[in-house]
């Protein structure tokens, strides 16, 4: 499997801390387990340590790129738990033709579905990629959101239209209440 940067972003968005409460995908062992199967494929149960693991890789992960969308220098505590996770799995990063690279696992090309050792080092591999080669990772401008994404365009400021369409509707609002132009 190759974690390319909307996957890994998928995985650190799985927590979000927004206004309205906090989103955690990964909740407990199920919700975790869950979440592996349907977006990794892993289909095993998951200890408690592993669930403790998982969660410590993803919060790092977001610490990491959030810095780096805003400009800053990594935690290292954070940059420790991503590199050792990383190295975990034997694997090669490879370029294809279109100047593309991915992580691919030395031992058979892709990483166990069931050893997730191996899906958490790729996962690891993946971020470290995203951190070090990502300009346009940011941060959703919305107040209340804060899903990072990559910026395909230059004027980009939200994730979703959704978000958009919302800090518009604000703004007009606020206009009009105010007695402003419209």
């Amino acid at each position: 499997m190759v974690f390319d940067s909307q996957r890994t972003l998928a995985f650190v968005n799985t927590r979000l801390d927004r206004p309205t409460g906090l989103i955690d995908q990964l909740a407990d062992r199920d919700a975790a387990a869950g979440w592996l199967a349907g977006e990794l494929g892993y289909d095993s149960p998951i200890s408690g340590r592993d669930h403790a693991a998982l969660l410590e890789l993803r919060d790092s992960a977001r610490w990491i790129l959030r810095a780096r969308s805003a400009g800053l220098t990594p935690p290292p505590q954070d940059l420790d738990v991503v590199n050792a996770a990383s190295v975990a799995a034997p694997r090669a990063e490879q370029l294809d033709g279109d100047w593309n690279s991915a992580v691919h696992f030395a031992a058979s090309g892709s990483p166990d579905a069931n050893n997730l050792t191996e899906l958490l080092a790729g996962l690891a591999s993946a971020v470290v990629n995203l951190a070090a080669a990502s300009e346009n990772l940011v941060e959703c401008a919305a107040d209340d959101c804060v899903v990072l994404f990559l910026r395909t365009d230059p004027r980009r400021r939200w994730h979703s239209k959704r978000c958009g369409n919302r800090v518009r509707a604000a703004r007009s609002f606020a206009r009009h209440r105010s007695g402003g132009p419209p």
